[in-house]
């Protein structure tokens, strides 16, 4: 709640108190199954720290990531009477747990509880809306560049920009709807550009950020330096961007995107409505 993050940054300090006692903290090691799909939706989940992703088991067995959650937000489901879909731990996370009654007692009490509520749902919806919007038209190697790009720091150097990243790349690959193969052959066309270099594979340097952010747009050259500084000036900061990188977010802030898509024509799946 000091943070103003997602769902705590709508509460005030009673609902909170009241928040405080139905609840406790539980702690998920990355790859853990929080809620399996098809289970009973018995209990609710707001996250506190790490990233949990929204996966979906199609009936041939295959799984398909949806989302990426971030701290603030929801985990689990009170519209229906299971889980239609599963959410795991794709790093170490933290929640404030509690079942689904206290929850729903809580919200019946505190209409702050319901406004925080609600805003923290409408934005996730808007995450998966603009998500899926972000997939059209885009090639493998334009929707990596464009990812990546929108995991630097506002106001970061021009080069040698390191992005630690977090999630394991069949987590990335399923997000971006592309095979592990497709993703690792994009990263070395990336490379190939001298836009970021890996010295390991959990950590990428981002070394030209122009070229980076042509590749996103689909451009064949480097942009000027006044409209890759303009993309970094009008972009999210770190913890407002879809979160692979291993960086803590902390406080969520508005999201410019309208000039995110011009700069690099990537909806991204952040920010408030």
């Amino acid at each position: 709640m000091e943070d103003g993050i997602g769902f705590f940054g709508e509460i005030d300090a009673c609902a909170a108190k009241a928040l405080a006692t139905r609840t406790h903290v539980a702690r998920f090691p990355s790859g853990t199954t929080i809620f399996a799909q098809g289970e009973p939706a018995a209990s609710i989940g707001i996250l506190c720290s790490g990233i949990v992703k929204v996966v979906n088991q199609t009936e041939d067995g295959e799984m398909h990531i949806l989302s990426l959650l971030s701290p603030g937000d929801i985990i689990g489901d009170l519209g229906t009477s299971e889980n239609r879909l599963a959410w795991e731990a794709a790093t170490d996370v933290a929640l404030c747990w509690m079942t689904r009654s206290s929850f729903e007692a809580l919200l019946s009490e505190h209409a702050a509880l319901q406004k925080g509520y609600l805003a923290a749902t409408v934005r996730q919806l808007e995450k998966e809306r603009l998500w899926a919007s972000s997939q059209r038209g885009k090639g493998t190697t334009q929707r990596v560049a464009a990812l990546l790009f929108a995991q630097l720091p506002a106001k970061s150097s021009t080069t040698n920009t390191e992005l630690p990243i977090s999630l394991k790349r069949r987590d990335i690959a399923s997000l971006l709807s592309m095979s592990c193969e497709s993703l690792c052959r994009a990263l070395h066309k990336i490379r190939e550009t001298g836009a970021i270099r890996m010295p390991t594979p959990a950590l990428i340097v981002v070394q030209q950020p122009g070229t980076l952010l042509a590749i996103a747009k689909g451009v064949g050259a480097s942009l000027p330096n006044g409209m890759m500084n303009n993309g970094m000036r009008n972009r999210p900061k770190l913890d407002d961007s879809f979160p692979i990188t291993a960086h803590a977010p902390r406080r969520m802030k508005p999201v410019m995107i309208k000039a995110i898509e011009d700069e690099i024509g990537f909806l991204l799946p952040i920010g408030r409505p």
